[in-house]
């Protein structure tokens, strides 16, 4: 079975700028505004550092869409639109959220302990919509290397099962319960180590596709 190491290697090297940045990015974001306190000098900074790495998430997955599609397309280029799509709107939903982060510091005065708090709520519940398109776009993802034993088929099932997770996650979110969702980011966060560390080792196998 041939392999495409060169684009293995730059999706998986996607794969962990995308997680490493979006939790180093809202780490930041949540230390600096996530009480609604005043914003010093110092605070500023950190939010700004950590929209930047919330941009930086964005673009890497954009990224991951576009070299995933010129690959996935030759199994089934309904499954390829599909998660292209699902990315580029969790990567639009992410930087929305950024958006209403800036907005923030703008209001650093009388305003900002009243309009904190529904700034805060829009920017989770856009991250839950994101979670719930990253989740749909990456299941069927997941299922189709499954279905073509393109990885592993270990690697493939916990794919499956942590990104249909991470949907049911996203609207639990939605609805409050959060509590209870953040166990069902598990699955989903193995496997977006585990994926990059294999495409590092064999590369993504490029040979004849059963067409679906």
């Amino acid at each position: 079975m041939r392999s495409n190491k060169k684009n293995g290697l730059a999706v998986g090297i996607l794969f962990l700028t995308a997680m490493a940045s979006y939790m180093l990015g809202s780490e930041l974001i949540a230390s600096s505004a996530g009480s609604g306190n005043q914003f010093s000098e110092i605070n500023i900074s950190l939010l700004r550092i950590g929209i930047v790495l919330e941009f930086v998430n964005s673009a890497a997955v954009v990224g991951i869409a576009a070299l995933l599609y010129s690959i996935i397309s030759d199994y089934s280029k309904g499954t390829a639109m599909a998660y292209v799509a699902s990315r580029i709107i969790e990567a639009v939903l992410l930087l929305l959220g950024s958006v209403c982060i800036l907005l923030m510091p703008a209001l650093d005065g009388e305003m900002l302990p009243t309009l904190a708090t529904p700034i805060l709520k829009i920017r989770a519940d856009l991250f839950q919509f994101s979670m719930i398109s990253l989740g749909l776009g990456s299941f069927f993802l997941c299922w189709l290397l499954f279905r073509q034993r393109r990885i592993p088929i270990l690697l493939a099932l916990i794919g499956v099962v942590g990104y249909f997770a991470l949907f049911v996650s996203g609207w639990l979110g939605l609805f409050g319960l959060s509590e209870y969702s953040t166990i069902l980011f598990i699955p989903g966060a193995i496997f977006e180590i585990a994926f990059p560390i294999w495409l590092f080792i064999k590369g993504f196998p490029t040979s004849s596709p059963s067409k679906t």
